[in-house]
């Protein structure tokens, strides 16, 4: 009997290997990682790319796609260097994912990576130490345009939390940019800043924080 099992045995061992099934191609050997997962609209990020097992000549493709489409398009096509690697800078305008496409035999495709853009606020005061009771002109840009949306201004509470004191719209300024006004009556000493809420395309903007010290 132990001759037939161990016969049985070698029957069985090759089909079994033969059933295990393929490693989807394409989808591991390459491998995409962005130099932050959110930036401020105008800044670069920076795209790295490893090709497992490659050398130096490999054709690599970074795509980008908006979050608000199903739609790839190419960006920039770089050669691997010694080791199988290459990286890519740019500049997304909105909400994308990226992914890198190795032209290998097959090609290869490394998984998606989103990033995340958020519009680059502007924030002046007219007097950052006006009279008690005065009313101060608070202005700024937003990059890129967004005219018609909503612009808060905020004030820090005891708790480090903010509330809104004003809101105001977006009003067209050039092709780039949108540009808001708004007055605020300042009474006591308190620190602010301006947000614009998120939506598909960006997500939530906030400008830095200005504190404001009325004179008596």
């Amino acid at each position: 009997m132990l001759p037939c099992a161990l016969a049985a045995a070698a029957i069985l061992a090759p089909a079994a290997a033969a059933q295990k099934p393929p490693k989807p191609p394409g989808q591991h050997g390459v491998t995409l990682k962005l130099s932050a997962a959110q930036i401020t609209f105008s800044q670069p990020v920076t795209a790295n790319v490893s090709v497992k097992g490659a050398k130096a000549g490999v054709g690599v493709t970074l795509q980008r796609r908006r979050s608000t489409s199903t739609l790839w398009a190419d960006v920039e096509s770089k050669l691997t260097d010694a080791k199988g690697d290459t990286s890519f800078v740019t500049r997304p305008r909105v909400n994308v994912s990226y992914r890198a496409i190795a032209r290998t035999t097959p090609p290869q495709t490394s998984a998606e990576s989103p990033i995340a853009v958020a519009p680059l606020v502007g924030f002046r005061v007219s007097d950052s130490t006006p009279r008690a009771g005065a009313r101060v002109r608070f202005s700024g840009t937003v990059r890129p345009r967004h005219n018609g949306r909503r612009v808060y201004v905020q004030r820090k509470r005891a708790d480090g939390s903010f509330a809104t004191v004003r809101r105001t719209r977006l009003r067209a300024a050039t092709a780039r940019y949108s540009r808001y006004r708004v007055r605020v009556r300042v009474r006591r000493a308190g620190t602010y800043r301006v947000r614009i809420l998120g939506h598909a395309d960006h997500v939530e903007g906030l400008s830095r924080e200005r504190t404001l010290t009325p004179l008596p």
